[in-house]
């Protein structure tokens, strides 16, 4: 059994629904980027630039991570983004409860059989297993600090403030 090529087929053709939202990980970069030139403040459009997404992308996220402590931000010639906290004290599931509008594990299953489940069980099985898969992604989440996604600059990227 080939496992990726398995894999891929089934979400090709919708069997295992994984959303297709890029938040978390985008959030993530931006984090990793700006710890790793702390403690300089970076620009969002410096930041937009090294981690290749609209300059608006990064506002937008950037605003809900200064909203829940894990960036702040300086208005000003001399504004930008800083981390809030040090690095290691920030979780990836503290950004992601930040970014995140929706599961990361699809929970929108069909039901033909509504009405009826006491003979079909199969969305009670998978709502359960999404809800296990979700909880469990959790845990790992909060067990992943920031200082773990990133090596610092040497010195800092063009485009950083001083702080």
């Amino acid at each position: 059994m080939d496992f990726h090529r398995d894999t891929d087929f089934a979400i090709h053709q919708g069997f295992l629904p994984m959303s297709q939202s890029t938040r978390l990980i985008t959030a993530s970069y931006i984090l990793s980027f700006v710890a790793a030139n702390a403690p300089q403040k970076l620009r969002t459009e410096t930041i937009a630039k090294w981690v290749k997404v609209h300059p608006t992308r990064v506002r937008s996220l950037a605003s809900q991570m200064v909203k829940a402590n894990i960036l702040k931000s300086w208005r000003g010639a001399q504004g930008g983004l800083t981390l809030a906290r040090p690095a290691s004290e920030i979780t990836l599931r503290e950004v992601y409860d930040a970014v995140q509008e929706s599961s990361l594990i699809a929970e929108k299953i069909d039901n033909p059989f509504s009405g009826m489940e006491d003979h079909c069980k199969v969305f009670e099985v998978f709502t359960r297993l999404f809800a296990m898969l979700e909880a469990n992604m959790r845990l790992d989440l909060g067990a992943i600090t920031a200082d773990q996604l990133f090596v610092a600059f040497d010195r800092p990227v063009e485009g950083a403030v001083e702080g």
